[in-house]
């Protein structure tokens, strides 16, 4: 996700090393404002404290020398207000109320996972952003408390929870005297109703209210007082009020309050709505700084003169119909300055109107959002790229749209991508800006240990050099570039940017860089699952070529000899009688045996996609049917229906069976029962060894001169292309009992 807001700069204090970065790249992942300083003790933590200003503390409880709390005691005594986290694995009770004790800002266990991380962020940024509020709301009640005017502030029930020096004397009273009072407290009860009834209605519809009203001090006198209050969006009153009896000093404040709208930080002009075409009648020194005019350029002139051909009609229409009907208006639209060049400008207007409620001018504030707004910009051209890039079919075409976006997006007019040779162990350039060139004249190859370039292709970490001269691993030291921003791209490469201008490359670059990074990272991940995919699919191919020509010979080539011998055997027999025309027949018969097993192994696919429900108990008896069983006997000691492809189920039973009764003897017993996770066929026979166990499934391992070595191999491949799992034990009669796990069952 991406802020734009101040950095937050966190001291990550754990004795183990490898957990603190990994913590620190955790969080920093998960929100890019974040920047993490790693130390390994509490005595380097506040050495660190006491050089680089930290926005947070986070600290683990168990280290040697201080613990956690140690620790934060001893930040305490320096750092009062300092967020301090303690994030320990070791917690208790006993722990977290002494951390407590101690003025911890948050207590954290850690667990397993990496989602912790997330939680870790969101309590850091709460607490920054709590603390940096607080530190703000106090200077501005430092700001209020020193201030000349009187000042106050009221909750929702309109009781003081604040009142500065000047705003109790006004009255009479002392702060501490006023605080928890109502306001009804400093006006007279004939004035009251006036206040239930104008003005607090006036300003919760507008927000604001300005006026005069009559002030009553503690010793009963009264005073006329110049009345603000505008209304927070807490609901709260900050009121503002200025002894008007006396005016001898009124030419005094008018001269205060323009030089604070001189001084103001961002631009303010005042319009004479009375006047034709409603002319700038004031315009403090921002302003100027702001369009470039000086200030006889733009007094007695409609603001209008900042607009140009980009400036947009729904924005100025917005302000036109806010002015008609007297209301304030925010818009952002694009101005022009006085030499041409464009900025965004937000603009708020407001009205201001006399004791009458007579609009008598309109103030406008002025304030540049360009970089802002070119950072949406960027961000939305960055988003669109990424579509580009996904659609993209090669490396080579990735890092074209990468350089160009990189180029035309985030201004880095100098770059190129190198992507990583895992033949050569290098990283190639394969695409790079014009602009690159006129910097250097050939693009190099990096090779392992001996680049800048390299060093953060392994790390994996964004990296801006302001002097690359200053770095010992520089890879060229006549090179005309001094700075250079390195964007790693994964495993596959990294793209670079140069310049030749000292610390060109600032945190901007590098967040908007880390994200085309990460979606040039996306891209190149794709294609090279798209060409792995192609690769897997050009072997399958030629796979499939080869088991076609290989089924076409066993069922053409070596099928049609077979069937021509069988046939000469038979008109053989019609002209002799010989002992020997009994043993070819034999052998027609086991040539034909092991023909149709290797066609079965051939052709079958390799997974199982039409499955239906299978009585189980059911398809053995009618596979017993079809199998030369001469005595043997079939026992079915399951009630079972599973969801299988029928027609590859019977192979595998056919093929149990029939590897029963050629290795156990035409009266062998077999059993199909159950197990918890599938069902089991096993017999009585002398069974399997145990080293003859991995092989038995081998593609033509026979123990019987009857078998064809096919059979358990096509029993395999059935449960595989069920996704099941075949194993073969001992049964409970001493012979072998093949058992089937990982099955589906139908439960109605």
């Amino acid at each position: 996700m991406t802020h734009i807001a101040a950095p937050i700069r966190i001291l990550h204090v754990d004795d183990e090393p490898g957990f603190a970065d990994m913590t620190a790249t955790f969080l920093e992942r998960e929100d890019d404002r974040i920047d993490v300083q790693t130390a390994t003790n509490a005595t380097a933590g506040l050495e660190i404290l006491a050089d680089t200003d930290i926005d947070c503390v986070v600290s683990d409880y168990d280290m040697p020398e201080r613990n956690g709390i140690q620790f934060l005691e001893a930040v305490r005594e320096g750092y009062d207000s300092l967020p301090f986290i303690l994030y320990t694995g070791k917690g208790s009770e006993e722990i977290a109320s002494d951390a407590i004790s101690a003025g911890v800002t948050d207590y954290l266990q850690k667990e397993s996972g990496t989602d912790q991380y997330a939680v870790l962020a969101n309590r850091i940024t709460n607490a920054v952003e709590s603390q940096r509020v607080k530190r703000e709301r106090n200077r501005q009640l430092d700001a209020i408390e020193t201030a000349q005017e009187g000042i106050s502030i009221l909750d929702e029930d309109g009781r003081f929870i604040f009142v500065n020096e000047a705003y109790a004397d006004l009255y009479g009273y002392d702060p501490a005297e006023m605080h928890g009072r109502h306001w009804e407290l400093l006006y007279r009860e004939a004035d009251i109703p006036r206040i239930y009834s104008d003005i607090i209605p006036a300003v919760e519809e507008n927000g604001y209210w300005t006026g005069t009203t009559i002030g009553l001090r503690a010793d009963g006198s009264t005073f006329t007082e110049d009345h603000v209050l505008a209304q927070t969006d807490r609901g709260e009153l900050v009121c503002t009020v200025r002894d008007i009896s006396d005016q001898r000093d009124g030419e005094q404040e008018l001269s205060r309050i323009k030089r604070a709208m001189d001084e103001a930080p961002i631009g303010i002009v005042i319009t004479g709505p009375e006047q034709e075409d409603t002319p700038i009648i004031y315009t403090n020194r921002r302003f100027l700084a702001l369009t470039g005019y000086t200030e006889s350029e733009v007094l007695g002139r409609n603001c209008r003169f900042l607009q140009g051909e980009a400036t947009e009609s729904e924005s100025v229409d917005a302000m036109r119909t806010a002015i008609d009907e007297e209301e304030p208006v925010s818009v952002e639209l694009r101005n022009y300055r006085k030499d041409g060049t464009m900025f965004w400008n937000q603009v708020t207007i407001a009205p201001v109107r006399d004791d009458d409620g007579t609009v008598v001018n309109y103030v406008g504030f002025q304030q540049d959002i360009t970089e802002r707004k070119e950072h949406e910009y960027r961000l939305k051209a960055l988003s669109e790229s990424a579509k580009d890039l996904l659609r993209a079919d090669t490396r080579e075409n990735v890092a074209e749209i990468g350089v160009e976006t990189a180029r035309t997006v985030l201004g880095l007019e100098a770059n190129t991508i190198h992507l990583f040779d895992e033949d050569e162990r290098t990283l190639e350039p394969v695409a790079a800006s014009d602009a690159i060139y006129e910097l250097i004249d050939e693009l190099p190859t990096f090779t392992p240990g001996e680049s800048i370039a390299w060093r953060v292709y392994q790390s994996g970490d964004a990296l801006a050099v302001d002097d690359v001269h200053t770095d010992p691993d520089i890879y060229n030291p006549d090179t005309l570039i001094k700075s250079e921003l390195y964007l790693p791209l994964g495993e596959h490469g990294i793209l670079l940017a140069g310049s030749e201008t000292a610390a060109a490359f600032d945190q901007r670059d590098v967040v908007l860089g880390e994200i085309l990074a990460g979606h040039v990272t996306s891209a190149l991940k794709q294609v090279k699952g798209t060409e792995q995919l192609r690769d897997r699919e050009r072997v399958l191919e030629q796979h499939n070529d080869r088991l076609e020509t290989f089924t076409s010979v066993v069922s053409h080539d070596l099928r049609n000899p077979l069937n021509v011998a069988q046939g000469r055997l038979q008109l053989a027999r019609e002209q002799c009688e010989s002992e020997h025309l009994a043993a070819v027949e034999r052998a027609h018969e086991r040539m034909d045996t092991l023909l149709t097993d290797l066609l079965t192994l051939a052709q079958d696919g390799e997974t199982v996609t039409d499955r239906e429900p299978v009585a189980l108990a059911s398809l053995a008896e009618n596979c017993w049917k079809t199998v030369e069983t001469a005595d043997a006997t079939l026992i079915t000691d399951i009630d079972r229906t599973v969801l299988a492809n029928e027609s590859r189920l019977k192979q595998l039973f056919e093929n149990l069976v029939r590897n029963a009764v050629e290795h156990a003897g035409t009266d062998v017993t077999v059993t199909v029962g159950a197990v918890d996770d599938g069902f089991y066929v096993a017999d009585d026979g002398p069974g399997i060894s145990e080293d003859e166990r991995e092989t038995v499934f081998e593609a033509g391992y026979s123990t019987s001169p009857e078998g064809t070595g096919f059979g358990l191999s096509i029993a395999q491949e059935v449960a595989s292309a069920h996704g099941w799992e075949i194993s073969v034990r001992d049964s409970a009669d001493g012979g072998a009992r093949f058992e089937i796990t990982g099955v589906s069952f139908c439960t109605s």
